[in-house]
């Protein structure tokens, strides 16, 4: 056995499956993965090993499938001259070789594998030139190569990938859309709702409006409206499409009668009053064919969503549970079904409205990690997902029995061997209206943890990505877009991380409740950063500056009253005389009220955000006004009122509180300060 409790040949044979045996806790020590768990894990990759024992002939099969491998299925090319690496059996005769490669744009070069060979590469192939098409430098794009040989043809996707673009210095406010109120809302945010809002930031010198993520979710019992489980990544939220702002309506008397009858308004009614988003309720709501029929030619896979999400209705959304005649039916459910024409229609004009919104202030979004389990992605695309384990995060300092998160990871042969098609259209998807994308969990663009079947998040293992692929999709698709992206690097992550990063200019996260303390109470962040005080997971500004912590029940009740007086309530108290005294407001002791002083504190901290260096600079709209409640507890589940929380202010009372122009205005001469002063 080894030292780390593996046998050698299982050891070397997870190493090469891309499975980690160990790894770095977030308090430094070193765990190692047991050999059941590394076991369940090879076979979630399709690497069958029923024992230790039979990881030696395992790994001899392994060997030799890479040694005869001629030419990698993805090729990644960052600048300079692009260059292959072959297999080596073509060193052995090759004038019988050629490659050629096809741009994007269809032009097409081929040239002798004698006049391209660089030399050997350290990993026992060739290294060779590929042939450009003009002799000057790859441009962006996905180019094919194909390596031809006495019978044999290796094909190959070469990315071509710039860095991401560069963010303008600026600012914007963060609401999420089920949470944004109007005076005549249907119980949650609409599209036209993020517009209004939209200009209204901008008025006010904002240069982006950001958002939780815009996906649709299983709002049928047993609802779960996390936006960071999604039926899909491929398409929208139907929940957030304004039907009254449909100009079709007009068309449509039918449908004008019962929005105008008696008992559909009572329903509005009290959808609208609900402090909290009564989806359950919403869902029980209910240009022209040519149109839809082009928006369906032009999206097949939202078609192919409309049919998997008709055909759910009929024999309940777990298709893993479908008969065999639901997946045929599924296939060919017509065009002018009324449940598929529901669901591509709800798609269309939630991209029309949408694409209306981002036309009045670029919008910051947000990609989840994965999808749910029961979604349509692993249905649409079974090949780019791995079976039989879940995503999540092993224990760290918050969550001491560590994160499942229900979500099936990508497979990271599968999502090759498809060319990453599943993941150019993720991406494709959310950069379509969006001028910045924050990446969830931006590690697993490198590793993801994963958790078998059966095993709790304690017992999970790494398991590797081709890093260098992934990031220069990501950075192609920014490219094209024109968008910011932001990852998220919260928590434990590798430093490697950060680095490839700051390589490929996307932006860190930096959250001042995480980076503050009594020693430190102002910390300043980097430059290539968005900062913002929260996020989505933890307290609010005024539940945080009370006492709340992240990762930690928090009875906001008790806040209120201020009758909590534990050590953590002592130890916050300590540190709210320490940012008094940095941002120098009054102390607690100067007989102040607590709604000044946390007043006070609240516009110094967003000052100090603002003059410095962060590149971006996100402000929780509803901090501005003293909300308690956070969006999410994470682990306490769907049924503790997470993702419904709604505001407190309609729009129309928080675009003229003169309290929240204040703020802003705050905010929008600090930005501004600083890049005047740095102007010669």
């Amino acid at each position: 056995m080894s030292p780390e409790g593996l046998a050698p040949e299982l050891d070397a044979l997870a190493r090469l499956a891309g499975v980690l045996p160990e790894y770095r806790a977030y308090d430094g020590r070193t765990i190692h993965v047991e050999a059941e768990t590394v076991l369940a894990v090879l076979g979630a990759l399709g690497v069958v090993v029923s024992h230790p024992k039979d990881a030696a002939a395992a790994l001899v099969e392994a060997r030799e499938a890479r040694s005869r491998r001629l030419l990698e299925p993805v090729v990644v090319h960052r600048g300079g001259a692009p260059t292959v690496m072959l297999g080596a059996s073509v060193a052995h005769a090759p004038a019988s070789w050629s490659l050629t490669i096809t741009c994007e744009d269809g032009r097409t070069k081929r040239a002798g594998l004698p006049e391209l060979i660089v030399g050997p590469h350290q990993g026992g192939g060739v290294l060779a030139r590929v042939p450009t098409t003009d002799g000057s430098a790859l441009g962006p794009g996905y180019h094919e190569l194909v390596l031809e040989g006495p019978a044999v043809v290796a094909r190959a996707l070469l990315v071509s990938a710039p860095r991401c673009p560069v963010p303008r210095r600026g600012w914007g406010v963060f609401m999420p859309l089920y949470a944004l109120r109007s005076a005549s809302d249907w119980g949650a945010g609409s599209y036209v709702d993020l517009a209004a809002l939209g200009r209204w930031t901008a008025s006010v010198g904002g240069d982006f409006l950001g958002m939780l993520p815009l996906y649709p979710a299983f709002l049928d019992p047993p609802c779960d409206p996390s936006p960071y489980l999604p039926v899909t990544r491929l398409a929208l939220n139907e929940l957030y499409v304004d039907p009254a702002a449909v100009p079709e309506l007009e068309a449509a008397p039918s449908a004008r009668r019962l929005l105008s009858s008696g008992p559909f308004a009572a329903r509005v009614v009290a959808t609208h009053r609900a402090v909290s988003v009564p989806y359950e309720e919403l869902v029980r709501s209910g240009r022209g064919e040519a149109e839809l029929r082009g928006f369906a030619e032009v999206r097949p896979d939202l078609l192919a969503y409309a049919r998997f999400r008709a055909t759910g209705e009929r024999h309940g959304r777990d298709w893993h549970s479908w008969p065999a005649s639901a997946a045929r039916e599924c296939g060919a459910l017509p065009f002018s079904d009324p449940a598929v024409l529901y669901h591509l229609c709800a798609q269309w004009l939630a991209h029309r409205q949408l694409a209306d919104a981002s036309g009045a202030i670029p919008i910051y979004g947000d990609l989840p990690v994965g999808v749910h389990p029961q979604g349509f992605d692993p249905y649409f695309e079974p090949e780019a997902f791995a079976g039989g384990v879940q995503g999540g995060a092993p224990p760290d300092a918050f969550y001491a029995g560590g994160q499942a998160w229900a979500l099936p990871p990508l497979h990271p042969v599968g999502i090759r061997a498809q060319g990453y098609r599943h993941l150019i259209a993720v991406l494709r998807s959310a950069f379509a209206h969006l001028g910045a994308l924050r990446i969830d969990h931006v590690m697993g663009l490198h590793r993801m943890y994963w958790i078998p079947e059966g095993h709790d998040a304690r017992h999970g293992a790494y398991v590797s990505y081709r890093a260098e692929e992934l990031r220069a999709i990501v950075a192609l698709e920014a490219h094209r877009a024109g968008a910011v992206v932001v990852g998220e690097d919260l928590g434990t992550v590798d430093e490697s991380v950060r680095e490839a990063m700051a390589e490929d200019r996307m932006l860190r996260t930096w959250v001042f409740e995480f980076a503050t303390s009594r020693s430190d109470p102002l910390p300043e962040p980097p430059a290539q950063c968005i900062a913002s005080i929260g996020s989505h997971d933890v307290p609010r500004f005024a539940a945080f500056w009370r006492g709340a912590a992240p990762g930690e029940p928090n009875d906001t009740d008790e806040l209120v009253a201020g009758r909590i007086e534990n050590a953590r309530a002592l130890e916050r108290r300590a540190w709210r005389e320490a940012l008094s005294r940095a941002l120098g407001v009054e102390p607690e002791a100067s007989g102040a009220s607590h709604e000044t002083l946390e007043r006070s504190a609240l516009g110094g901290v967003l000052e100090h955000l603002a003059a410095g260096p962060a590149a971006l600079v996100l402000v929780d709209l509803q901090d501005l006004w003293g909300e308690l409640e956070q969006e999410n507890r994470p682990g306490t589940g769907s049924g503790a009122g997470n993702w419904r929380h709604r505001s407190a202010l309609e729009l129309e009372q928080l675009v003229g509180d003169p309290g929240v122009g204040a703020l802003c205005s705050l905010v929008e001469r600090r930005r501004a300060e600083r890049v005047e002063a740095a102007t010669p």
